[in-house]
């Protein structure tokens, strides 16, 4: 019926799909540019479609920058860290993965070399440079020291430090090639003499260095606290600094517009950010799409290069052209979603707004309120004459928010702090005796009632494990809740007498099994809960259990359920499809495909469906 998206980025020159990439360079391969990509092997269990690959396989890929096509695999060999150079007129890359000795890899015919000494502890950081007697890898470890190999004798010149290393890049200093390490500070090293000639005064401790191609002495500093300085390694002066806000960072690079301006490409969980060294302010909207924890390269002079593991892409950007990209969706991934009474829907992102949107033509909206985080949980409730907006979120490993935020009526944000450690999860409403109240639970293993209007703490549901799903409804006319733990038996809760009531389903929840939503299918009510690729309806009268499409082994990555008239369900999963099921039947209804994964879902009144996908929202109408 109607999207918050847009056409594609007009900067987006190519996307080449079914690209697993943890780093990526730019590289000349038989006198054609090619771009180069590194896959480290990766845990099966923390993998969303390990069906589908080797998580454990390890390889480096070229792919010709033209046309976008696989040009050479080596296998069996990857990494994080990957650099390449030229040794006697042949294209060599160098990568290490989470071990001591990098690899060179013949680029030609795909051949791992020789000739490359291993170190003493974990490599964290590799360069190429070119000295008075040919090209060279440097290489710093948590051994405390920086190696220069000769990649034409594998000669080894081994630098002790007496401090670890984070990463290391090279530059070009009043002609001689120089080490910028990162370790407690930045310090410099003369690569010729093979000696330490100075350090950056950085305002805290570095986690990655990344240079221009022009190698003129500038430098751009990640810190582990996520700002961003940009250095002249020759004055040793700042040139610049940023924050790029509460994401997490995860890659860096320097890039070179066709104008000869310098960038600072940054990446995120979702985002390129890009931000004008001269200029001192961001340079152009974020490169939004398969860009989620995207390892980044400078492509030539205006060519932006991502490679996203999460997203199986590599894809080619232009930027520095002045082109605008302006969408109605939200401003970052939205991660909860709901349906607020007036026709409202309300959508909560990672970067803490709670935006908002008309719900019959999908019109943006002024924001219904923003918090400190990202948001976690999003509902909106009748309250007297109006509506509240409350919500939760935090992130327990960066920004902490221990409070559950109201918004009356469009006005301030009222917080009431619930105490959950750092984060909260779940926000659910009920009503119980006419009395409007609030669930929530977090990082702890207690879940917190709370009046919507007043704030006050009104009970506790006890537990030895940390919640992870709740739903509300009703059995026998008494308001319950059902409650699932990560790895403790299923509850459901009288509401009003502040007791447990034992079902045929209490033992029957497996780990990690979630309570997605309270739907009532006969006599006695039902529980919708998932767990990875699994989605079961659980009848709390009986026991009796039934999964919805069991054959399908796609991870569920949103799911909604519409309790009014005929029960339906939806059901996103990680090939980016999102089913229909007609509950009473178990029949599905229908299927489309998204762009991405959705990542939210909920429905409106009506039985439209509203679905978040990344950044953008969708209102979608089942065909009669």
């Amino acid at each position: 019926m109607w999207t918050t998206g847009s056409d594609a980025d007009p900067r987006l020159s190519r996307v080449v799909q079914g690209v697993r990439g943890d780093a990526v360079v730019s590289a000349v391969v038989g006198g054609k540019p090619v771009y180069v990509t590194a896959t480290d092997a990766h845990y099966d269990g923390d993998c969303a479609r390990p069906h589908l690959h080797d998580c454990a396989a390890k390889m480096v890929q070229v792919w010709d920058a033209a046309t976008g096509e696989p040009v050479r695999t080596a296998h069996d060999v990857g990494g994080t860290h990957l650099v390449t150079t030229s040794v006697e007129g042949r294209p060599v890359a160098v990568v290490c993965d989470w071990s001591d000795t990098p690899k060179p890899i013949d680029l030609e015919s795909g051949a791992v070399l020789d000739g490359i000494a291993g170190h003493r502890g974990v490599v964290v950081g590799l360069a190429t440079t070119v000295l008075d007697d040919g090209p060279a890898v440097v290489s710093v470890a948590w051994d405390e020291t920086l190696r220069v190999t000769h990649l034409a004798d594998g000669e080894v010149r081994v630098l002790a430090s007496g401090e670890r290393f984070n990463d290391v890049s090279v530059v070009t200093v009043r002609g001689r090639p120089v080490a910028a390490v990162a370790g407690d500070g930045v310090g410099l090293w003369d690569l010729e003499r093979g000696e330490r000639i100075g350090s950056l005064p950085v305002a805290s401790k570095i986690r990655k260095i990344a240079t221009w191609p022009d190698g003129n002495g500038v430098l751009a500093t990640l810190s582990w606290d996520g700002e961003v300085e940009v250095w002249d390694a020759a004055s040793r002066t700042r040139l610049s600094r940023r924050m790029p806000g509460p994401q997490p960072a995860h890659d860096i690079a320097g890039v070179v517009t066709g104008d000869g301006r310098r960038l600072v490409a940054l990446s995120d969980q979702e985002a390129v950010h890009l931000w004008d060294v001269d200029a001192g302010r961001p340079a152009e909207r974020p490169l939004v799409g398969p860009t989620s924890w995207c390892a980044l390269t400078d492509g030539g002079p205006g060519v932006v290069v991502t490679v996203s593991h999460a997203d199986e892409a590599l894809a080619v950007w232009r930027v520095g052209t002045g082109t605008r990209h302006d969408d109605a969706g939200h401003s970052s991934t939205v991660r909860c979603l709901t349906v607020a009474p007036g026709g409202h829907v309300l959508a909560g992102g990672t970067d803490g707004v709670v935006g908002s949107w008309r719900l019959e033509d999908g019109a943006r909206e002024a924001a219904a309120g923003a918090m400190p985080a990202q948001v976690h949980a999003v509902a909106a409730v009748p309250a007297g004459d109006g509506v509240a907006v409350v919500a939760g979120g935090g992130d327990l490993h960066g920004v902490t928010d221990d409070a559950l935020h109201r918004w009356f009526d469009g006005g301030p944000d009222r917080p009431v702090a619930v105490d959950h450690r750092g984060e909260v999860r779940l926000v659910v409403p009920a009503v119980v005796d006419g009395r409007s109240i609030v669930l929530t639970a977090g990082c702890g293993t207690t879940l917190h009632i709370t009046d919507l209007v007043t704030g006050e703490r009104l009970g506790d549901i006890p537990g030895r494990h940390q919640p992870d799903g709740i739903a509300v409804g009703e059995l026998g006319g008494r308001p319950v809740a059902a409650v699932s733990r990560a790895f403790g038996p299923f509850q459901l809760w009288d509401l009003r007498e502040g007791a447990p009531i034992v079902t045929p389903v209490t033992e029957a929840m497996r780990p990690a099994e979630r309570v997605r939503a309270f739907v009532r299918l006969g006599e006695e009510p039902a529980i919708v809960t998932s767990r990875g690729h699994a989605v079961r309806v659980m009848d709390l009268g009986t026991g009796a259990a039934w999964h919805l499409a069991p054959d399908d082994i796609e991870h569920v990555t949103a799911l909604a359920v519409h309790g009014g008239g005929r029960p339906l369900a939806a059901v996103a999963r990680t090939d980016r499809s999102v089913t229909l099921f007609d509950l009473p039947t178990r029949a599905p209804l229908g299927v489309f495909t998204l762009p991405y994964p959705a990542t939210a879902l909920a429905w409106a009144p009506d039985g439209d469906l509203i679905v978040g996908c990344r950044r953008d929202l969708l209102r979608v109408r089942r065909a009669e």
